[in-house]
C-alpha cells in the first residue's frame, strides 16, 4: 500500500493502482449496487479529458510535456488498457464529481509514470492541477453522458430502422390477405394484414423522429461553463477549441451550448431523450402485446400469426410453443418505463445552478438505450423477420364475422341490419344466409358489396338494380 494525503487526512491506496486517495474514499461511501458505468462511459471521459489537454496545450494554458503525457494516458484509458481502475459504483455522490475524479487521478498517475515519476507522488502531473485544468465535473459529466447517450443512441436508431423495415417488409408480403379487425377485444370491421402492421412500423417510424430529434438536443455541449456556466478559469478560446477536438475525437457532430447555466443546471434535454426512448418502448410493448393476442391458441384462441418457434415452451408440457420473443420485448418496454420515472424525478431533482443528480440520469438512460436497442433487434431478427400467417384461419374468422354487415350501412339503415346481426347470432345462420333470406339482396349482389377490396378502403355507393325494403 501506498499512503496518500487531502485536505481531509490520509488514505491507504493499493501501491499499483492508478487511482488515488479520492476515488478510494468514494468507493468506501458509496457501496450500493455492484453496477458501474458502462464502459462507454469511461471511453467517453477518457475522450474528453484528452480534449480539454489538447485544447489546453493549444491555447498555451498547460504546458506540452505534460499535456501529451496527459494525452497519451487518455488515449490507452479510451482504448480500455486500464478499465480495472475504475471501481466506483453507478450510484455514487452528485454531480458525479467521484467519477470525475477518478478519471483525472488514473490519467495523473498514468501521465507521471510516463514522464518518469511514480503513482501516487503527483510531482509532475496533478489530477485537479493538469488533468482537470478548465473543468469542473457540473459540466465535464454532463458532457461526457451526452457524448454517450449520441454514441449509444446511433446504435439504437439503426435497430429500430430494421425493425420498422422488417414490418414493411411483411406488409408487402401480405398486402392481399384481409382479415377481421378487432376493438375492444371484439369483431369489428375488416383490414388486410398490411394495414395492421402498417400501424406499428408507422409507429416506430415516428418514434425513430422522436429519437433524432431528441439527439439534436443532446449534441449542444456544457463543456467551457465549468462550476456554474460562467466559465471561470478558462481560456476565452477555452470553449471553441475544446468542442473541436471532442468532435475530432469522437466523430460525433456536437456543437458549443448557446446558454452554458441553462446546460448546468437544467437537465430537460435529457428528459426529452427519455421521453423519446418511452415512445418506442411504448410502440415495442404494443407491437409485442398484439403479436401475442394474434398469434394465441393457436387452435383455441386467434391463431392467425405463426410467430417462429425459438425455443420450448413448458417443462412439463410437451410441443407447447410460448410467444417468448415478444415477452422479453414486453419486459424491456417495462423496464423502460420505469427507468424514464427516474429520470423524470432526476432532471427535477436539481437545485438553483446545479443539477446533482447525472450519475442516476447517467445510469438509467444508457440502460434504456442498450436494452431498446437489443430488443428491437431481438425483435426483428428472431420474430418479424420469420413470422408467418395461418391464412386458413384468418378465412375462417373472416367469414364467421357478422361485422361485415358494416358494409351495408349505407343502403339498409344502421337499425335493420343491427336486428339482423341479432337474428343471426340467435339462429346460427351467416350474415349471407339471413340477408338472402330477408330478401334484401340477390346472391350475386350481396357478393358485390362485400367484396374485399370495399371492405377494406373508401368505395362509392352502388346503385342497386331494385329497390330494398
Amino acid at each position: 500500500m501506498r499512503i496518500e494525503e487531502d485536505f481531509i487526512g490520509k488514505v491507504e491506496v493499493p501501491e499499483d493502482a492508478y487511482f488515488g486517495i479520492f476515488t478510494v474514499r468514494a468507493a468506501e461511501n458509496f457501496r450500493i449496487s455492484q453496477s458501474k458505468p458502462h464502459p462507454d462511459f469511461i471511453r467517453m471521459l477518457a475522450l474528453v479529458k484528452k480534449s480539454c489537454a489538447q485544447a489546453n496545450v493549444k491555447l498555451g494554458q498547460l504546458d506540452a510535456k505534460i499535456g501529451n503525457a496527459i494525452i497519451q494516458a487518455s488515449d490507452e484509458v479510451a482504448q480500455g488498457k486500464h478499465d480495472n481502475q475504475f471501481i466506483l459504483d453507478s450510484y455514487t455522490a452528485g454531480a458525479g464529481t467521484p467519477f470525475n475524479m477518478n478519471m483525472n487521478e488514473v490519467i495523473a498517475n498514468r501521465a507521471e509514470e510516463l514522464l518518469g515519476g511514480k503513482k501516487g507522488q503527483y510531482k509532475l502531473v496533478h489530477p485537479n492541477n493538469h488533468v482537470n485544468m478548465s473543468q469542473s465535473s457540473n459540466d465535464v459529466i454532463p458532457t461526457a453522458i451526452r457524448l454517450v447517450l449520441l454514441h449509444q443512441s446511433a446504435q439504437l436508431l439503426s435497430a429500430a430502422t430494421r425493425l420498422a423495415d422488417a414490418l414493411e417488409s411483411k406488409e408487402k408480403e401480405f398486402s392481399k390477405i384481409v382479415k377481421v379487425g378487432r376493438t375492444h377485444l371484439m369483431d369489428a370491421v375488416p383490414l388486410t394484414v398490411a394495414d395492421e402492421l402498417s400501424a406499428f412500423s408507422s409507429s416506430v417510424k415516428k418514434d425513430i423522429l422522436h429519437i433524432g430529434r431528441a439527439r439534436s438536443l443532446l449534441s449542444e455541449l456544457p463543456i467551457g461553463a465549468t462550476a456554474l456556466g460562467s466559465g471561470i478559469n478558462t481560456h476565452p478560446a477555452y470553449k471553441r477549441t475544446v468542442v473541436a477536438q471532442i468532435r475530432k475525437n469522437t466523430g460525433l457532430k456536437v456543437k458549443e451550448g448557446r446558454n452554458l447555466f441553462r446546460l448546468v443546471s437544467s437537465a430537460s434535454d435529457f428528459f426529452a431523450y427519455s421521453c423519446a426512448l418511452s415512445s418506442l418502448a411504448l410502440s415495442i410493448h404494443k407491437l409485442s402485446s398484439d403479436l401475442k393476442l394474434l398469434s394465441s391458441g393457436p387452435n383455441t384462441m386467434v391463431g392467425e400469426y405463426v410467430l417462429p418457434e425459438v425455443e420450448p415452451g413448458s417443462s412439463i408440457m410437451p410441443g407447447k410453443i410460448n410467444p417468448s420473443i415478444p415477452e422479453c420485448a414486453e419486459m424491456i418496454a417495462n423496464r423502460v418505463f420505469g427507468l424514464h420515472h427516474s429520470v423524470q424525478l432526476a432532471c427535477a431533482g436539481g437545485q438553483l445552478q446545479l443539477n446533482v443528480q447525472t450519475p442516476l440520469i447517467l445510469h438509467c438512460l444508457s440502460e434504456a438505450t442498450l436494452i431498446l436497442s437489443t430488443g428491437c433487434s431481438m425483435l426483428s431478427e428472431k420474430c418479424i423477420i420469420g413470422m408467418k400467417l395461418n391464412t386458413e384461419r384468418i378465412r375462417q374468422h373472416l367469414d364467421a364475422s357478422l361485422i361485415t354487415i358494416t358494409a351495408l350501412s349505407p343502403y339498409f339503415g344502421y337499425s335493420l341490419l343491427s336486428n339482423l346481426v341479432k337474428k343471426a347470432q340467435n339462429e346460427g345462420k351467416s350474415l349471407k344466409e339471413i340477408v338472402i333470406q330477408e330478401g334484401l339482396l340477390s346472391e350475386a349482389e350481396f357478393e358485390k358489396l362485400l367484396a374485399p377490396s370495399r371492405l377494406v378502403r373508401p368505395s362509392l355507393k352502388l346503385r342497386l338494380k331494385r329497390d330494398k325494403k
